[in-house]
């Protein structure tokens, strides 16, 4: 069974710019913004650690992540700190983890594919993004 792709979430549709009223679900849930992000879960090891405090504030000052993604976010460092420690003891990952982990990429936008559906909340420059649609540069 095929299921097509999957729904974007509503405020990366607001920062990509690829929101559409009519498409819009009025009780979807909002939840606030990161604005301080914290310190890394004692559980992780030092990759873990490492991916948390790489990746954290920048998805914070994307303007990307919400209170409740912490939890998406500390299970994909935990799912990095593993990958690491079968890397370097020469194990390959099972096929599971390795779609888990991608999966998990893919949820942050940090595959090439995934990040063209994600934009920051940086201000767009002013003007007609349509203005030169139909002409041919020389």
């Amino acid at each position: 069974m095929t299921r097509g792709r999957k729904p974007t979430a509503p405020h990366l549709k607001v920062l990509a710019g690829t929101t559409r009223p009519d498409r819009e679900v009025p009780d979807a849930p909002e939840y606030d913004l990161i604005e301080q992000f914290p310190d890394a879960p004692d559980h992780l090891n030092i990759d873990g650690q490492q991916m948390w405090a790489n990746l954290g504030p920048q998805l914070v000052k994307a303007r990307v992540l919400q209170v409740v993604d912490l939890y998406s976010l500390e299970q994909l460092c935990f799912a990095w700190q593993r990958f690491r420690q079968r890397a370097k003891a020469g194990m390959d990952l099972t096929a599971a983890e390795d779609s888990a982990l991608k999966a998990l990429f893919s949820e942050f936008g940090m595959t090439p594919a995934a990040r063209r559906k994600v934009a920051s909340g940086a201000e767009r420059p002013a003007g007609n993004k349509f203005a030169s649609n139909g002409k041919r540069s020389a």
